[in-house]
């Protein structure tokens, strides 16, 4: 099955502001085997990396990315929220971080953020980039719109697709498998051991989210999840090394 990977949750964000630059290359010097990430679609049709709708919560400033332009995001402070250290830190595109990735050997989760706000052409517009940098043999997308999911293994059946959810679902490989995505991302509560089991059977890669405790680590990894998306890079590292995982 091969060893649990370590996926960076919005970059090492627990060192770095989250889905910056800074917080990818922090994670990629923290040899984490990947990064997680959000993305949205810009008034004029960029792919930008950002957890949140608007740009309030992270830069301080008013505004939907919907409603911004690329040029009036990349002028906005995404750092300073985090530490002084990090003033005038931008929003990225995805492009950049695709560069980053390609040049890095890093594995993407990519999370489609259109289940609050709809980006129509999000998913043909992540596809075209992944190709252009060559990632998507090294991506999944995944996002909590699951018709989103749909419409990418439509588009792309060999592209890795992950539903996203937060309850307990029962015999979770079913659904996915009716959505057509081809692993899970579960809330990590929801990650029970029977599920996962489950999942394996059925052959469904299991990566859940955002596993920040060290009992919750030693769990998942002595289950063999394929990844764990984590805050904590070199917490979940140790606790791979402790394990052999």
């Amino acid at each position: 099955m091969g060893q649990t990977k370590v996926l960076a949750h919005r970059g090492y964000s627990s060192q770095a502001p989250e889905n910056t630059m800074a917080a990818f290359r922090l994670a990629a010097e923290a040899d984490a085997d990947g990064l997680e990430l959000d993305v949205h679609l810009t008034k004029d049709g960029e792919v930008v990396v950002i957890h949140d709708e608007t740009v309030k919560r992270t830069t301080g400033k008013k505004g939907r990315i919907r409603d911004l332009t690329l040029e009036e995001i990349r002028r906005l402070d995404a750092g300073s929220w985090f530490s002084e250290s990090f003033n005038g830190e931008p929003i990225p595109t995805l492009d950049e971080v695709l560069s980053l990735a390609a040049d890095k050997g890093l594995w993407l989760n990519i999370e489609l953020k259109n289940n609050k706000i709809r980006y129509p052409g999000l998913e043909q517009a992540v596809l075209e980039r992944l190709d252009r940098y060559g990632m998507a043999g090294r991506t999944v997308l995944s996002s909590f719109n699951h018709y989103s999911l749909r419409t990418v293994h439509e588009l792309r059946p060999d592209i890795d697709t992950a539903i996203l959810y937060m309850a307990d679902l029962v015999e979770p490989w079913h659904y996915a498998r009716h959505v057509g995505a081809s692993s899970i991302h579960p809330y990590w509560p929801t990650a029970r051991d029977e599920v996962v089991r489950g999942c394996h059977k059925a052959g469904l890669p299991v990566r859940p989210f955002t596993v920040n405790r060290q009992e919750e680590m030693r769990r998942l990894l002595h289950v063999s999840v394929e990844a764990i998306i984590t805050d904590y890079v070199t917490r979940l590292l140790d606790e791979r090394n402790a394990t052999g995982s």
